[in-house]
């Protein structure tokens, strides 16, 4: 199983930097991808801040959201059971890194998640996140970004 956090998910929607090699990776296997709530609002809000930022107008946002919401529909993705408090038990156990690293809530989230679930691998484009997924033992991708 393949975990996008929002930074890689993302760029199965909008040509950025990355997007070919997730869409790559994505493509090569046949596993529909974990989308858990939080993964799913992130993603929704992206395309917002998009607006707020000029980079989308409404309407495109919208088509995003909606064509998110078809694919999830079609079983591309899935939504895993997570046991919530055993995630929450992680989450606090990697706040330990915060001082060091100045991860973020929501990056620490995404670690927990996939410590649950098993990736192979975990694919993000935020730096402060790949280096705390590395440090939990996590196969990260792209092996390196600029």
């Amino acid at each position: 199983m393949i975990y996008l956090d929002t930074s890689a998910f993302i760029k199965l929607y909008l040509r950025e930097d990355g997007s070919e090699a997730i869409n790559q990776l994505v493509t090569a296997q046949d596993d529909p991808l974990p989308v858990w709530d939080m993964l799913e609002a992130e993603l929704l809000n992206a395309f917002r801040l998009k607006v707020f930022w000029k980079e989308l107008s409404q309407d495109e946002a919208d088509t995003l959201a909606e064509h998110f919401k078809s694919r999830k529909q079609r079983g591309h993705y899935f939504v895993p059971e997570l046991d919530r408090i055993a995630m929450m038990e992680t989450f606090h156990k990697l706040t330990v890194h915060t001082p060091e690293l100045g991860c973020r809530t929501m990056d620490i989230l995404h670690i927990a998640c996939a410590l649950q679930l098993h990736p192979s691998p975990f694919a993000s484009y935020d730096q402060r996140q790949r280096t705390l997924a590395k440090r939990v033992g996590l196969e990260v991708f792209p092996t390196e970004i600029s």
